[in-house]
């Protein structure tokens, strides 16, 4: 073979195309891994894989077969020598590559900008994939009927194709400049190799939809989100074709879930796509900062939460929130604010409860129905102290009892065990804002999150006090409270002695805020 057909990436097994062949500079990219090598150590690579190409013929077919004259041998003979020793073989190591292809297809083949995905670890190496297409291609003279041919056509689009997406999760794992470039070549190559493949069009049009995704995401990263908008919206469709088709097929099922996921995440880019188009006032590259500084933010570990924080959709709802908040500090809409003074607008979730519990003693004894306040720190997913106490997140209305009111517990005329706090007045005072010049700290957990803490808080609390009787707790909204960072994280005073214990573990050089 020559150079310009078969040189080879040294890294990936991928073939160079024609330009990158053909150029004379000693240096040479590879446009589906995006490795530069020198040309000398490809050339190496070519000829190492060679040897190995032919090693394998050379073990399947018998002894004194030359390869390179097969065109000219009868081809009844060529037929028999493909059925007793090329298709046995074949066929056992499709099967393989067959069943890692299937395991690939049941993951969520993109990532947002700034993340990474390395949650699975595809079975082969690129490099053996492309190296088992090139064996493929060097037996095809001995396919003379069309039912070895077809095998060989199915073998060849598979391992290709395969080989490519390998190439692909390798570099969703490395967040890597330029990578949706070489991911949308990837599919859409891929694609195009499937397409002709009786039974994979529906695999070709779902790569056909990534590829579209990926070209709106470095749109995104090249600041121009008209494009991106454009771009992302056909990928969303053409996914969304892909999954009903799918979900009607028992054989390509293990797809439907990663596509539920892939669209999550192309809704997520359509909302920073919007959120750059509609922020003109806003510079578009402070707003993918935000979006990287909130992706690069980590998240606390704990097993009991790692299905709701691993799941990549939640950040569609963060997104939201960055949104709002920058078009209020464009001027463009207002925030939720309570009164009060203060540099900063810290964010908490905002949840009415309802309760019951029992007062009195004796003959005075009855059961008494509240309805209280309490604020979430909106950040409480970056603590994991929170996360195993979720009490240390919360306005922890029943951590007291004042001791005014031991004697109404007494009589029977308590009215609340809390006895109101301040609370309810800080939420009595939001309202519709401006934020101005003051900076406003990113919420970094989703409403069901919040709905999780809360319901593990009061579970948590009716287990130790068994006079509460509690209803479902409702997270309405998130708002933000003026705050100090002066000598210190400081609340309004009307918090009391309600103030979360994960205020005092927040750390200034770490609070993200716009």
């Amino acid at each position: 073979m020559t150079d310009i057909v078969a040189l080879r990436c040294k890294y990936c097994g991928a073939p160079f195309e024609r330009e990158a062949v053909e150029s004379t500079i000693p240096y040479i990219t590879c446009s589906s891994c995006g490795t530069t090598q020198q040309r000398l150590d490809a050339k190496a690579y070519l000829e190492e894989m060679m040897v190995q190409v032919k090693s394998w013929i050379s073990s399947a077919i018998p002894s004194g077969f030359n390869m390179s004259a097969a065109e000219n041998v009868d081809p009844i003979a060529r037929n028999s020598i493909f059925v007793r020793d090329i298709r046995p073989r074949v066929s056992m190591e499709l099967m393989d590559y067959k069943f890692g292809n299937t395991s690939l297809l049941g993951n969520c083949l993109i990532a947002l900008p700034f993340s990474r995905s390395s949650a699975y670890v595809p079975a082969h190496t690129p490099a053996k994939a492309f190296e088992f297409n090139a064996r493929i291609k060097s037996v095809e003279p001995l396919a003379v009927d069309d039912a070895g041919r077809a095998l060989l056509k199915e073998a060849d689009s598979l391992t290709k194709s395969y080989a490519l997406m390998i190439n692909n999760m390798n570099l969703l794992s490395e967040d890597k400049e330029g990578r949706y470039v070489l991911m949308s070549k990837n599919f859409r190559e891929a694609a195009a190799v499937l397409r002709s493949s009786k039974g994979s069009e529906t695999v070709a049009l779902r790569y056909t939809a990534l590829a579209d995704i990926c070209d709106g995401s470095q749109y995104l990263l090249d600041g121009k989100p008209g494009d991106a908008g454009s771009r992302l919206r056909s990928g969303k469709k053409t996914l969304e074709e892909v999954r009903s088709k799918a979900a009607a097929d028992p054989q390509l099922g293990i797809m439907v879930n990663a596509v539920d996921q892939e669209i999550s995440v192309s809704d997520m880019l359509i909302s920073v796509a919007d959120m750059m188009g509609t922020s003109p006032g806003t510079d578009g590259l402070k707003i993918l900062n935000v979006i990287k500084r909130v992706m690069d933010t980590p998240l606390a570990q704990n097993q009991g939460w790692s299905h709701m924080l691993k799941n990549r959709s939640r950040y569609g709802e963060i997104f939201g929130q960055v949104s709002a908040v920058l078009a209020a500090k464009a001027g463009r809409a207002p925030l939720p604010i309570s009164a009060g003074a203060g540099e900063y607008l810290m964010p908490f979730w905002e949840v009415d409860l309802r309760y019951s519990f029992t007062t009195g003693a004796l003959w005075s004894k009855k059961s008494v129905e509240v309805a209280e306040d309490l604020l979430v720190c909106a950040d409480f997913v970056t603590d994991p102290a929170c996360l195993s106490n979720p009490a240390s997140a919360i306005t922890d209305i029943f951590k007291i009892r004042p001791e005014s009111s031991i004697l109404a517990g007494i009589k029977g005329s308590e009215t609340s065990i809390s006895q109101g706090q301040g609370i309810g007045r800080i939420q009595d005072s939001v309202a519709n804002n401006s934020p101005g010049a003051r900076k406003v700290i990113i919420p970094l957990s989703t409403k069901r999150e919040a709905e999780n803490l809360v319901a593990e808080y009061l579970r948590q609390r009716t287990a130790s006090d068994n006079k509460l009787r509690l209803s479902q707790p409702l997270v309405r909204r998130v708002i933000y409270i003026p705050v100090s960072l002066n000598s210190g994280l400081r609340l309004p005073s009307d918090f009391g002695t309600l103030i979360p214990e994960r205020v005092g573990r927040m750390d200034k050089n770490t609070i993200l805020y716009v």
